[in-house]
């Protein structure tokens, strides 16, 4: 077992990194309060909170991705000009993105020092071997002596990839002179026990030659490497505290402490279902992605899944509505099999599916309300020859469910893209109740939507419950989840760890939930 990484920060005092007052919106709608904190220099900060609390956009803020509304980002006591990536690397800022930012096709070494080859060129000539040269000498400094610099990055495994991202960001100080301030996020996120362990490993090396911030949902990674640690929730900072005096439990206490509203999530509407299996799934598996997965769902009943990013929560609604081949298992809908990878087949044998993101796969924003809203449900508006279609019929249509979920718009021939959001989601409905579906897959049914327009979708989903279709509901919003729930399933790297029943009157608490997620 590996050690964990000892706590020293009570013994630097020097500043590496400090926000004061940095906030930001999109479209209106806070993403981040307010938020101020320090990182002192050589030590391991960790950034927690649930899905949508702001970490995104504020690691975007630090590196310069995302310009903030308003704010000071200060840098080795330097103020940085916000909104400006290469400014913030020749401050040293580096960030290990979860998803991986390097050129498979690239070699090692022309990774590392991609976009900095200015830096090895002499009257116009690229120093290949001193680059070479380099990296080696980065490598050994970071104690890395399973990675060859030529070696081409697309043939590594993932934890050697997230190896050479580190190397990479610590190549900084070989272009600019500064220290890095590293930012790690959710680094263990698609590693082995094994590569994580050497991960850890590394930190608890690298922490002298750098200043670390790490976001991550696992609670044993951010004990296990940090001397402090800063709790988010709903974009605001709510404590920064040092690692050694709290706990997982307080921590949970802080990011997860708010009071649920009864009748925001229409909780007083909550069905029981019927005893009837309406899809029954079983061993649905991914590679790498699902682990065999099985459960049923019954008439009427709004099955909830939680999960933190890259649990395989998506995936399993992916490829219930046919978009994502799987591969293994079955999937039954009125004891009849469904094919692998058909979304064809899953809309006629009546699934919907709601995306996350709608924009992009939910609607087209180009055409009309009455184009997206009868594009799935074309027979329901067939003329008389089945061979033709009616625009009479389509009208009525259109005009009958743009007025019964209340779409405010200027009329059905309206661009989907000039609506607002919680509108557009309202379309996005409407074109599978049109169509008429016994099952709905949400992912992410809320989000993006202001306090508002939310209501008036769960508003909708309880209609939705009411008439006997049933719901699967994606969502990395607890509160949301557990107040529209009869039942939650919870999913951490591809299987499910619990399943909560979520009665009205007995519902789960929060903190129970995001222990199965973590």
């Amino acid at each position: 077992m590996t050690e964990t990484v000892k706590h020293t920060s009570a013994e630097t005092s020097a500043v590496a990194l400090e926000l004061m007052g940095v906030s930001k919106s999109y479209n209106g709608i806070p993403a981040i309060r307010d938020v101020s904190f320090r990182l002192r220099k050589n030590t391991v900060l960790g950034l927690v909170g649930e899905n949508g609390a702001g970490k995104s956009t504020i690691l975007g803020s630090i590196n310069g991705v995302v310009s903030p509304d308003e704010g000071v980002v200060r840098i080795h006591g330097e103020q940085a000009h916000l909104g400006h990536p290469e400014e913030a690397a020749r401050h040293g800022i580096a960030t290990v993105f979860q998803e991986q930012g390097l050129v498979p096709q690239l070699k090692v070494y022309e990774n590392v020092f991609l976009g900095r080859e200015a830096k090895f060129t002499t009257f116009g000539v690229l120093e290949r071997d001193r680059m070479i040269r380099v990296t080696q000498e980065v490598l050994e400094d970071l104690g890395i002596d399973n990675v060859d610099p030529k070696a081409v990055t697309g043939d590594l495994s993932f934890g050697q990839r997230q190896l050479v991202e580190i190397a990479k960001a610590f190549a900084l100080s070989r272009v600019y002179p500064v220290e890095p301030i590293i930012l790690l996020d959710e680094p263990t996120s698609a590693l082995s026990e094994n590569e994580a362990n050497k991960l850890f490993e590394g930190i608890a090396q690298w922490r002298s030659k750098a200043s670390i911030i790490i976001v991550s949902h696992s609670m044993a990674d951010i004990f296990r490497c940090c001397d402090e640690i800063v709790a988010l929730k709903d974009g605001q900072v709510m404590q920064q505290l040092e690692a050694s005096e709290t706990s997982p439990d307080g921590l949970h206490e802080l990011i997860v402490g708010r009071k649920r509203e009864e009748e925001y999530y229409k909780e007083f509407r909550q069905r029981t279902p019927d005893d009837q299996v309406v899809i029954s799934i079983r061993d649905l598996a991914k590679e790498g992605e699902v682990e065999p997965t099985s459960f049923d769902l019954h008439k009427g009943e709004i099955l909830g899944v939680a999960g933190v990013l890259g649990s395989g929560k998506s995936v399993v609604a992916s490829m219930i509505a046919g978009l994502t081949p799987r591969d293994g298992g079955t999937v039954m809908i009125h004891d009849k099999p469904l094919a692998s990878g058909s979304s064809f087949q899953a809309i006629s044998e009546g699934i919907g599916y709601v995306p996350a993101e709608r924009n992009l796969a939910g609607i087209i924003g180009a055409h009309s309300l009455e184009w997206n809203l009868t594009l799935p449900g074309l027979t329901n508006i067939a003329g008389p020859l089945r061979i033709d279609l009616s625009s009479r019929k389509s009208a009525e249509v259109t005009d009958h469910w743009l007025k019964r979920l209340k779409v405010r718009a200027p009329g059905r021939r309206a661009l989907a893209r000039n609506l607002s959001g919680g509108n557009q989601q309202k379309v996005v409905f409407a074109k599978w109740l049109a169509r008429g579906v016994d099952v709905l897959v949400l992912d992410e049914p809320g989000r993006g939507l202001d306090v508002g327009a939310k209501e008036e979708i769960y508003d909708l989903i309880r209609d939705v419950a009411d008439q006997g279709t049933s719901v699967l509901l994606i969502s990395d919003n607890l509160p949301e989840l557990i107040g529209l729930s009869n039942r939650i399933l919870v999913m951490r790297r591809g299987q499910v760890t619990a399943e909560l029943p979520a009665a009205f009157g007995a519902k789960p608490e929060e903190a129970t939930i995001v222990k199965s997620m973590i």
